[in-house]
This record gives structure tokens, sequence and C-alpha cells, in this order.
């Protein structure tokens, strides 16, 4: 669901339930080193990439949850893919297994998912070409050379999530990944529903309004996302231009919530800055 050019930052700087930007740092060290690497070399390697590290690892970051990440996840763009492999073997001393085109299924937006290894620890670099829908809000999260960003922070802090029904339903190989994933986070003690009212709390809400909602159309500079900038950094003017540039807004989709029998597709792009006002956003019937 977001993608892996840069994105503008969130103006809300705030702590990540209640910690302190130190606090914030000291896990996102701690779960970069349970894989064996240095993290800034990790930082480095998002920042020469345009890279973020996605999954369970910026989960364990972003919450308090306490589980072992069976792999990091990072994402990057197509023309960035040899780039990633040879920083992550001379940097993060990490060896390439195997490569796969097909191992999201159908999903034509994911080019290739290498993956390597490092003794026990594994690595997956996901290549894109276009926007990637996350099979649920759970993983809306990501590491960027920066710092953390959530896109839904009343949920995944309070441990719920909701399901991505049009990721979902694509295909068979799709719907069967989704469920797995799914299963695997239920046991991590994350509660993942299709319908966002049966989380309490949220039963009464405004659909195409609330941040919670999957039917409000979302961007990554909208404020209802949860950004802390922990790693400061020195740009050139001409590269923060470039970062600026572009935003991803994206709808999760599914069953209108108040009105069970409307669907709204799901969609995500990636825009100029100057242009959000001038897109349609979501075109859903009510």
């Amino acid at each position: 669901m977001l993608n892996t050019i840069p994105v503008q930052q969130p103006q809300t700087k705030r702590d990540m339930n209640h910690r302190s930007v130190e606090e914030s740092a000291s896990r996102v060290w701690a779960t970069l080193l349970r894989f064996e690497v240095n993290p800034q070399d990790v930082l480095d390697m998002l920042r020469t990439t345009r890279g973020v590290v996605s999954g369970s690892a910026a989960l364990l970051m972003v919450s308090d949850l306490n589980f072992e990440p069976g792999d990091l996840d990072i994402y990057v763009p197509a023309s960035q893919d040899q780039t990633a492999l040879v920083l992550a073997d001379k940097r993060l001393g990490y060896e390439l297994r195997r490569s796969s085109a097909r191992m999201y299924g159908n999903n034509k937006d994911i080019k290739r998912v290498h993956v390597l290894t490092k003794g026990r620890n594994k690595l997956n670099i996901i290549t894109t070409k276009g926007e990637n829908a996350f099979h649920s809000t759970v993983v809306m999260n990501m590491l960027t050379p920066s710092g953390l960003y959530c896109a839904y922070p009343t949920l995944t802090l309070k441990q719920r999530g909701v399901a991505n029904l049009p990721a979902l339903l694509k295909d068979a190989s799709a719907s069967n990944k989704a469920r797995e994933c799914y299963e695997k986070y239920r046991r991590r003690g994350i509660q993942i529903v299709n319908d966002v009212t049966k989380i309490p709390g949220f039963a009464h809400h405004e659909c195409f309004t609330a941040a919670e909602c999957p039917l409000t159309t979302r961007h990554t500079s909208d404020g209802k996302g949860l950004y802390v900038e922990i790693f400061k950094q020195e740009t050139h003017e001409r590269e923060r231009r470039e970062a600026d540039e572009y935003i991803t807004i994206w709808m999760v989709g599914g069953p209108m919530c108040a009105r069970g029998t409307t669907y709204c597709d799901g969609f995500t792009k990636s825009i100029k800055t100057t242009s959000i006002s001038e897109t349609v956003l979501a075109e859903c019937e009510i």
C-alpha cells in the first residue's frame, strides 16, 4: 500500500504510544540488531535505494508487542534492485539464496523478491514496480531513513487491524497468502477483522472521514498517521525537494461500514503534491 518512492513527511510529530523519541530510536536499534546488522548501515541502505523497512519488523518498532520477527523486509523501487543486493552483501553481510517473481502470487506490482540469509537470519528485498497493496492495516508501518511512520496508529497501537479486502479477493494465491499472514499475526496477539465496527470503540464513526475507516481516502501527509522523526539528516536542498515532490494516497476499501451492501474498491496512487487537489481520490456509489 505504501509506495517506496520518497514521500513527504507527515506534519504530525508525536511519540509512539507515549514513548519518547529516544525510546523509539532504541526500539528501532534493538529490532535491527536482532538481524545481526549495524543499524546505521541499514539506514544508509534505505537512503541510497529510496527504500523502507516494513512488515513484521516495522510493526515491532512502532508497537509495544514482543515477538520474534521471522525476517526483515526491505521494499525498494525496481530500479534499485541490483544496488540493494550489492549493499545487502557488502554492508550487511547477507548472502543471496534465491529470487522469485511469484512469491506473492499474481501481484503484478511486486517485480521480484530476493531472499538472503546470514546464519539463521533472513532478509527479504522486495522490489516493486508499482504501488503494493498490503494485506491489512497492521503492516502499514515503515521505517524510513529519518524515522517511523504508522498509517493507522489508533488501531495498530491497540493491537487491532482491518483486513484489506480488495487485496485479499484479487486471486486465490493472494487470498491464501493473506490468510496465512492473518493467522500469523493473530498468534502474535493482534486482532484482524473485516469490519472495523466490530472493534470496541469504533462501532460508530463517519465513513469516508474517520481515519480508521477503510473507506477514508488517506495520504502520507494527512496528519492522521503517526510519524516520529528519529534520525536527523542533513540533505542538499535538491534532494529535499525531490523527497517532498511526491506523496502516496490510498484507500483500503471493502464493504461500506454503515451500509454493508455497498462495496468500494481500494486503490493506491503516487502523485505530485501539486496535483493532489486535481486528483479524483475515490469513486464509490453510495
